[in-house]
């Protein structure tokens, strides 16, 4: 599923938080966006997702454009937002059922990825520590059947073993045609295992790069996220 966005002018009531973003992520990427908090990531994130309406310019999916959050959901798009959404008064395996797609076999297996999914599978999510329902979000995403995956805060809360398992699950999710784009604090792990690195700085996307290209050049996204 290829994600384009023409011209976004986005945010909440009268004040803009993104201006005019241009971008296009690929079928099968793997992309991260990175930048200091504050500088619009969850909006665009919403933006995509249609939980925040573009105030001008459009969002595509597949060259359709999309305005309503159930619509692009039902296009095959979902949404780990930071908060993770699970629900609380349903069991791990409740939740993973709800989600799950009839006839759908993902091409990953989340209980490997994931040990909550077996350690607490009888357990109410409500009752999860903030790590395990992470773990439990991003598992009924990726059973869900999406073909594009947005995750924000990715690595909050989880134990570096597990970002590293996650990101390994993205990358096989990518072979299978299934983009990620997630948001991350840290560029170290997104490095090792993005396709492309995008920046943001006061609603702007002001780096675009392949991950590969900045691996020799660290120096660059260390200057974005320096607090100023």
């Amino acid at each position: 599923m290829t994600l384009e966005l023409t011209d976004v002018t986005s945010g909440y009531g009268h004040a803009d938080v993104l201006r005019d973003i241009r971008l296009r992520v690929e079928e099968g990427q793997v992309v991260a966006l990175l930048g200091r908090n504050g500088m619009g990531k969850t909006t665009l994130l919403r933006t995509i997702a249609c939980q925040v309406t573009a105030k001008s310019g459009t969002v595509a999916l597949d060259g359709t454009a999309y305005t309503r959050s159930a619509r692009i959901a039902r296009a095959g798009l979902a949404f780990v937002p930071d908060d993770r959404g699970v629900f609380p008064t349903l069991t791990v395996e409740e939740n993973l059922r709800l989600s799950a797609r009839r006839g759908y076999s993902p091409p990953i297996d989340v209980a490997e990825v994931f040990p909550v999914i077996r350690e607490r599978a009888r357990v109410k999510a409500g009752d999860l520590s903030g790590g395990q329902k992470q773990q439990l979000a991003l598992a009924r995403a990726m059973v869900h059947g999406s073909r594009m995956i947005l995750i924000d805060e990715f690595s909050q809360g989880l134990q570096p073993s597990l970002v590293h398992a996650v990101l390994e699950a993205a990358r096989a999710l990518a072979s299978a045609g299934i983009t990620t784009l997630f948001v991350d604090q840290s560029p170290d792990l997104p490095l090792d295992h993005s396709d492309r690195i995008l920046g943001m700085e006061k609603g702007a996307i002001v780096l675009d790069e392949p991950a590969e290209r900045l691996r020799s050049d660290p120096q660059r996204l260390g200057n974005l996220l320096v607090v100023s």
